[in-house]
């Protein structure tokens, strides 16, 4: 019974061996195994991978965490006064360079309003604004000094030739009337165009009857003249022009106290009571004036007042050492109680008093100048006209 089954068992075999069904059954087998391993290696390779990356990104944000702590201790340890120091330097060279540059663009648009060629004081300035562009401080300020250089060389070259070919050397102040002339001074020669005017009375004449913020009214200076009656003038105090960068928004508009002797009506009187800027009133036909606009009382029974900078002579003695760049100068002055008004060209402040001194003045006062410069004398304009102006100071028989 068993070798009849042993037989049998043998016999299958045999013919499965024969019918090649074995091999397909080892090859599936073996393919099922490298297959199995295959899957297993990838299995293996992918978590290295993923371990890796893993560890890469671990690795990187601990150096990222490290740096970041670094940067703290730092921080920690800079010393808060010495960093304050530094901004503040920092604030303190933008704010000064900025009004370097606005000065210098101010001078310019001041020439350009007399038909000065500007193209070199353009180019000079495009340096001085890239400077700037860059937080370069030191450049920037010594290219400012060259810009003024060229702003003072066209300011001379504007003096008319025929002026100065013209203009006697003198001095002696004339004893009345229009004149032009050269003074020669121990700080240069430099020629004035002023009205002498003793007997006559001063009027300071106002465009506006009340403090004005922006696009406030003007008038040209014979507007003024005639408005007041008057033979003769010259502009009043700084103001805000139009072509000046900064005075959008505040068109004309001044702050210091203005006085009008026609109308008594007083502008900016709020934000002058306490102030320290120069001021000059007019009584009649003398004037007083006062080192500063808080000394004097307003007064609307005078012929106005007007308060404007530099002081230029005290008592005949001079009263600024402002050298800092050159332009036409306005003032205002007396000389033995006569009025004395007028212009010098191409001049600094500690120039105009020097000049004003020789002359024989005892007491006068800076008035607006630049693209704002005019004088008029009987009729027609000896200097300007220049600007609308806001206000002005009017010579009335």
């Amino acid at each position: 019974m068993i070798r009849g089954w042993w037989k049998q068992l043998k016999i299958i075999f045999y013919e499965f061996y024969r019918s090649g069904a074995w091999k397909v059954l080892v090859a599936t087998y073996v393919v099922a195994l490298i297959g199995g391993l295959s899957i297993s290696w990838w299995e293996a390779a992918t978590a290295r991978q993923g371990l890796t990356a893993q560890v890469t990104t671990s690795a990187g944000e601990m150096a990222e965490l490290q740096a970041s702590a670094e940067q703290y201790r730092l921080w920690m340890q800079e010393d808060q006064v010495v960093k304050n120091a530094s901004l503040s330097a920092e604030m303190k060279n933008i704010q000064s360079t900025y009004n370097e540059g606005a000065k210098l663009f101010e001078a310019r648009a001041d020439l350009a309003v007399f038909g000065g060629k500007v193209s070199s004081i353009d180019n000079e300035l495009a340096k001085f604004l890239n400077y700037l562009s860059l937080g370069e401080w030191q450049k920037a300020s010594e290219q400012s000094d060259k810009v003024q250089g060229e702003i003072d060389k066209l300011a001379a070259s504007l003096v008319p030739k025929a002026m100065v070919a013209t203009a006697p050397v003198s001095n002696t102040l004339a004893a009345s009337g229009y004149s032009r002339q050269k003074v020669v001074t121990e700080r240069g020669e430099f020629v004035v165009a002023m009205v002498v005017a003793p007997g006559a009375r001063v009027m300071v004449e106002t465009a506006s009857e009340s403090d004005c913020s922006d696009n406030c009214p003007t008038k040209s200076l014979a507007e003024h003249i005639a408005a007041a009656g008057g033979f003769a003038g010259i502009n009043g105090a700084y103001f805000c022009p139009p072509d000046y960068a900064r005075c959008q928004g505040k068109v004309n508009s001044f702050d210091t106290l203005a006085v009008s002797g026609r109308t008594k009506a007083v502008l900016n009187r709020a934000n002058n009571v306490y102030s320290t800027i120069p001021l000059v009133a007019a009584y009649g036909t003398s004037l007083s004036f006062y080192d500063q606009t808080l000394q004097w009382g307003v007064d609307t029974s005078s012929g106005g007042a007007l308060a404007n900078y530099p002081r230029l002579l005290r008592d005949g003695s001079i009263a600024t050492d402002d050298n800092s760049s050159k332009g036409m100068r306005g003032f205002i002055g007396v000389k033995d109680g006569g009025i004395v008004i007028g212009h010098v060209y191409s001049a600094s402040y500690a120039d105009t008093a020097e000049v004003l001194r020789t002359l024989g003045l005892q007491n006068a006062l800076n008035l607006d100048g630049g693209g704002s410069s005019a004088l008029w004398y009987e009729g027609a304009y000896r200097v300007g006209p220049g600007r609308s102006l806001p206000t002005a100071i009017v010579l009335v028989r």
